[in-house]
């Protein structure tokens, strides 16, 4: 498997991203599903700008220097979500599902687009939503 195949292979699975519009909050959206929204919304930037230390800011997880030899083979990634439905949410945990598709145009081979269903976990710390996990 080529190094670039192998990077989008493992974003996949490591990486999931939101651009859930979270511009505003809509009408009978909670302020927990407008914030979980908002940190999607952060991360998917984050991606799509390959800026790992933003990424970090909303996954403290995350394995940094993977994830930046990964953006450093790439030469673009965009990252869309679907079908985003909030499983559970309380005042600082909550789990979500979504749907999300990831073009990846890396700096030597040939796009490649996957999309997969995700379920997520996120916790609030200090007023923020980050995502703390991935189960699927």
């Amino acid at each position: 498997m080529s190094t670039v195949r192998a990077a989008a292979f493992a974003l996949t699975f490591l990486l999931a991203a939101a651009h859930a519009g979270a511009q505003g909050a809509a009408p009978g959206v909670s302020p927990a599903e407008a914030g979980i929204r908002e940190a999607l919304r952060q991360y998917s930037t984050a991606l799509e700008n390959l800026d790992a230390d933003a990424v970090k800011r909303v996954q403290p997880a995350i394995e940094i220097e993977a994830l930046k030899k990964a953006f450093r083979e790439m030469k673009s990634l965009k990252v869309a979500i679907e079908d985003v439905r909030v499983l559970t949410a309380g005042d600082d945990a909550a789990r979500v599902s979504c749907r999300v598709t990831q073009t990846l145009t890396p700096k030597a081979g040939s796009k490649q687009t996957t999309a997969v269903t995700r379920v997520l976990r996120l916790r609030r710390q200090v007023g923020a939503w980050t995502i703390e996990m991935f189960e699927r």
